[in-house]
This record gives structure tokens, C-alpha cells and sequence, in this order.
């Protein structure tokens, strides 16, 4: 059971979407799905490990997390 004053970080449906292909007016018609609905909660004093293959967003997930991205 988690303690909501425990919890130092909380996302929740977590997507990046960056575009391919855009119209003529500029307007993104195609995106690459980066990160595509994540969710969970990192409480104090606990750790949390991110695997997956080459390629797979863990990187993404991070940088978004961090708004390193718009």
C-alpha cells in the first residue's frame, strides 16, 4: 500500500510523440511514437530500474520526465 506522502515522484499516462512528416501549411501529418502511455510511482528510499531493447524509449521516457523535451 503506498503512502501518498511517501510518493517523490507520480506519472501518470505519460506519452511523447515527435512528428515525420508535416503538410504544406506545417502542420505534422505522421509521428513517431517515442513513449507511448506510461504510468507508475517512485516512493522514498526506493529505487526504480528502466530496461527494454535498443530503441525502446527508456531514454525518451527520461529526458521527458526531466522536460528536456516540449
Amino acid at each position: 500500500m503506498q503512502n501518498k506522502s511517501n510518493i517523490i515522484l507520480e506519472v501518470k499516462g505519460l506519452k511523447k510523440y515527435f512528428p515525420l512528416e508535416k503538410d504544406i501549411l506545417g502542420r505534422p501529418t505522421r509521428y513517431l511514437r517515442a513513449v507511448d502511455d506510461v504510468s507508475f510511482t517512485l516512493e522514498a528510499g526506493k529505487t526504480i530500474g528502466v530496461v527494454g531493447e535498443s530503441g525502446c524509449g527508456k531514454t525518451t521516457l527520461g529526458r521527458t520526465i526531466l522536460q528536456l523535451y516540449d
